[in-house]
């Protein structure tokens, strides 16, 4: 009777149980239909697939279950489910076995999931470890085996299942490990990513590859024993070394991806673009934004080393270091090595107590598994500690931070640690490394002493155990950004947003609008020869001036850069000067209103202050606007809208949007003709000479704001437009030896040598409306047979008629000559 009784409660506990857990649950007939979330690929002008966006769970290409061999999907039914096709979705032993083992104290615990309940808890439940979850587990795993084929199943799990590395899915895991689809994967390929899934963040084979090819050997025995694959096979795996395919290339061009994603997300919503494996085409080339990336990078290190070394990363205390290395040590020795790559070494920017927390690596684990959270449960303090620490694989230019074990002034070296190999470095390199405050280091132990943790750069990578050849390094606080336009077409061929991206995602050259100082004299300049009223020889004073500015009401006197007045000059000259003076005796009498609306036709599309002070560049714009209104000037007026999104697909190949230039006519082609021509006399004989060494025509300015917080270099040649920026974000000054002539133009320069190898250098084509003629610079007219002239461009009507006397001739009209010289 009791029996009975207690019977009935189980019963009536049981059909509670069920129905308080059954209500709200998502149906399992979704997963019918349920579209695993995809990467959305971007493609670049060469066709490679140079940028990718996806879910913090990894980047997912979905693959056909049917495209797979037997041998894969056996892989991941003897790592984890190898009764998949006989159950109906629940192991009731496996359960029963697991229950035990978890009420032994000090045991690991253990879920017995089966494959379905793996799919259910991921896709629609929450990976939340609670009876109350495995009820409703427990519920929904039988209805999904009545939904779906257990190929279905299968299919969601191996395409949803995380990989470590950032990959989610077996295809992009394939891709990323051994550099092939998941259909061309080997026995003991798959078996190594089907062990993979247990631990992905801790027994992937790039994280520790002992610990990979020890759950592979399980999971190939697995196989043998359960009639997946033949024994004779299995042994042939067994002890052949797991070899991963060559480090995919560096991606190229983040800053110019985020700009794309930023744009994407904005017209679909992020949903679409990080999981809706939309197709993009854009504008960038990845050969050029490889040299832009490394250009700005040059640049910025050059003006940070200018600036002076900041001191460690950190400290450590030895004694607490020499604890910790064995641990290091053992994390490197364990690391997969990549073909054609070496031993790794470590990076110690974690272990540095004054460091802020460095940027979350790529690939770094979302969440940890419960094998994962079991293991970390057993770890000491030192030992996590160790597994923060990032590896690198050891390759000329690396850099890494190591501790400082010896310092040396008598033989003038020091020696870093960087676990596994140690590096030297000599006096001679860091002599830069002057502190604030402080005059240059005379002797290392100024520099750096034993417990630093500094950053160093290897420059020679020497056969263990010698030394490594390595240099001091530093990231630096200045900022910058380079954009390249391709002016025929007006794609963004290249664009550089600052320094490094993981540690800064702010895309200084779309989002930041900085004072471009001299650099928009052309947009002056230009106006006033449209106006009709000046030529390139007009001449202006280049003098000291009180002026009550009309348009703010206060009185300010302009000055030069160099701080001294030379007089009556040409347009051409003061333009090649960058005189101050001049500017605003220009824009005096243009007016600022004209002077905006020039800028507005060329592309700028910022605020400008109306009022005199533009003249010096005091209206703040952004580099890509800047870099796109010089290209209007390159092209002779015309303008278009710069391009870097192309064409987007949808996951179905419909496509959503396809973008070709729309050229206009926006400024008088003579107009910008001249305005061209007198910045290449900046190049020639002003403050961009370094240019020449392009050996091709090339026009451009410098610009350095009020106290040098930003510096510019803008300008091009026949074949292509930039401009670069470099500044501190905080607006802070550079210093007073830094230029647009010093910071940027060497980053523009850096980048135009490559870009123009293999192209022949070409003229600027001359439009209608413009006439050349010998002028003699002395006097403004033409050039006689007896007077040694230069070429001067004119605006066809504007160009002088009448002949310079020849030399040492004097006449009365010569007096109202000079007079009328003494222009504005």
């Amino acid at each position: 009777m009791l029996a009975a009784v207690a019977g009935v409660l189980l019963v009536l506990v049981c059909a509670g149980v069920y129905f308080y857990f059954n209500q709200g649950l998502p149906s399992a007939e979704a997963l019918r239909n349920y579209a695993l979330p995809q990467v959305t690929k971007v493609r670049c002008a060469d066709g490679s697939v140079c940028a990718e966006y996806f879910l913090p769970q990894g980047r997912r290409t979905v693959v056909n279950i049917e495209h797979l061999p037997p041998h894969v999907r056996n892989a991941f039914l003897a790592a984890e489910d190898a009764d998949f096709y006989k159950h109906a979705g629940l192991d009731f032993f496996g359960m029963t076995r697991a229950a035990v083992k978890n009420l032994i104290p000090g045991s690991r615990k253990s879920g017995a999931s089966t494959l379905t309940q793996q799919v259910v808890k991921n896709m629609l439940l929450t990976p939340e470890r609670s009876l109350s979850r495995k009820i409703r587990e427990w519920i929904l795993t039988p209805r999904v085996e009545q939904a779906l084929t257990k190929d279905q199943i299968l299919s969601l799990y191996i395409n949803q299942v995380y990989y470590g590395q950032g990959r989610s899915g077996i295809e992009e895991a394939a891709l990323y490990y051994f550099g092939k689809h998941a259909e061309k994967l080997s026995l003991g390929e798959a078996a190594v990513l089907a062990g993979t899934v247990q631990s992905p963040n801790r027994i992937n084979p790039e994280r520790n590859i002992v610990k990979a090819k020890q759950r592979q050997r399980y999971v190939l025995g697995q196989m043998a024993a359960h009639g997946f694959a033949p024994q004779a096979e299995v042994d042939k795996e067994l002890e052949k070394p797991i070899v991963l395919a060559p480090r995919p290339p560096p991606e190229q061009g983040l800053y110019y991806a985020e700009e794309i994603r930023r744009t994407l997300v904005a017209r679909y919503g992020e949903e679409a673009v990080l999981s809706g494996g939309l197709r993009v085409d854009i504008a960038m080339e990845p050969k050029l934004q490889a040299v832009a990336d490394d250009s700005v990078r040059k640049g910025l290190e050059a003006v940070d080393r200018r600036q002076g070394y900041r001191g460690p990363v950190g400290t450590i205390d030895l004694a607490r270091f020499e604890r910790l290395k064995p641990l290091l040590a053992r994390q490197v020795e364990e690391a997969g090595r990549r073909q054609k790559e070496g031993a790794s070494v470590a990076d110690l920017t974690s272990l540095a107590q004054t460091e802020e927390p460095p940027p979350a690596v790529a690939g770094a684990p979302v969440a940890p598994t419960p094998t994962e959270e079991a293991e970390d449960a057993t770890l000491s303090p030192d030992e996590k500690l160790a597994q923060g620490v990032a590896l690198a694989p050891l390759v000329e230019g690396l850099r890494v931070a190591g501790v400082v074990t010896q310092v040396d002034d008598t033989t003038k070296k020091a020696r870093v640690d960087l676990v596994g190999r140690m590096a030297e470095i000599p006096f001679a390199s860091v002599t830069w490394a002057r502190q604030k405050g402080k005059s240059a280091p005379t002797k290392m132990s100024q520099v750096m002493k034993p417990g630093d943790i500094v950053r160093v750069r290897v420059l020679r990578v020497t056969p263990a155990p010698a030394l490594l050849d390595a240099t001091l390094d530093q990231v630096p606080l200045v900022q910058g950004g380079l954009v390249v336009i391709r002016p025929s077409d007006r794609h963004v061929v290249a664009l550089v947003g600052g320094y490094d991206f993981a540690r800064s995602p702010y895309n200084r050259a779309t989002q930041a609008r900085r004072q471009p100082g001299s650099s928009f004299k052309p947009f002056i300049y230009g106006a006033a020869l449209g106006s009709g009223r000046f030529t390139p020889i007009t001449t202006v004073n280049d003098a000291p001036e009180a002026i009550r500015d009309p348009y703010t009401g206060k009185t300010w006197k302009p000055q030069n850069y160099d701080r001294t007045f030379e007089g009556p000059m040409t347009l051409r000259t003061a333009l090649t000067k960058s005189k101050n003076t001049v500017s605003v005796r220009i824009i005096e009498a243009i007016t600022p209103v004209a002077a905006i609306d020039f800028a507005n036709r060329a592309g700028i599309r910022s605020p400008l202050p109306e009022n005199l002070t533009l003249a010096l560049g005091t209206g703040e714009v952004s580099m890509i606007e800047a870099a796109n209104a010089y290209a209007t000037l390159q092209s002779n007026g015309r303008y278009a809208e710069p391009l870097l999104l192309l064409k987007v697909t949808n996951a179905q190949g419909k496509v959503l949007e396809e973008h070709q230039p729309a050229f206009e006519e926006k400024l008088p082609p003579a107009v910008a003709y001249l305005t061209t021509s007198l910045m290449r006399s900046v190049v020639e004989e002003g403050t961009a000479r370094a240019v020449t060494e392009l050996h091709r025509p090339a026009a451009g300015k410098t610009g350095t704001a009020n106290e040098s917080r930003d510096t510019w270099f803008s300008g091009y040649t026949a074949d292509w437009v930039a401009s670069a920026w470099v500044g501190f974000d905080d607006h802070s000054p550079l210093g007073g030896s830094e230029t647009g002539g010093r910071a940027p133009l060497p980053i523009w320069l850096e980048f135009m040598r490559a870009a123009h190898e293999g192209l022949p250098a070409r003229e600027f084509e001359v439009p209608p409306g413009v006439v050349q003629v010998r002028i003699d610079p002395a006097t403004g007219l033409l050039a006689g047979n007896s007077v040694p002239g230069r070429l001067e461009s004119f605006l066809e009507g504007t160009q002088p008629t009448a002949e310079a006397p020849p030399p040492g001739h004097a006449s009365e009209t010569d007096f109202f000559l000079q007079e009328g010289s003494r222009g504005l």
